[in-house]
């Protein structure tokens, strides 16, 4: 599972490092026009992943038990896809 975690982050790192550095100038004015949300949702974002790197520490210190860790990672999971999904949203709106 730790992989997973591991994988997860730098899955949503990655979209987050290319979203930044996306030249188009559609992308830039989309994050200019949205600015407050979209620096929202990175901050959401970086939490989440800091609660993923929280939760691996604990199973490894054995303080949270194996299913304790699952249930939580999902739910963790399941936020981190529904930020990413709202920026990809943001995107998909302004190309219309």
């Amino acid at each position: 599972m730790k992989k997973v975690v591991v994988q997860s982050k730098k899955k949503l790192e990655k979209l987050l490092e290319n979203l930044e550095a996306t030249q188009g100038e559609n992308w830039k004015q989309i994050i200019d026009q949205n600015k407050e949300e979209f620096e929202s949702i990175k901050t959401k974002i970086r939490q989440k992943q800091d609660e993923l790197t929280s939760l691996v520490r604990k199973k490894n210190a054995l303080i949270i038990n194996n299913e304790e860790f699952e249930e939580q990672t999902k739910i963790i999971q399941q936020e981190l896809y529904d930020l990413e999904a709202r920026i990809l949203k943001m995107r998909l709106q302004h190309k219309k």
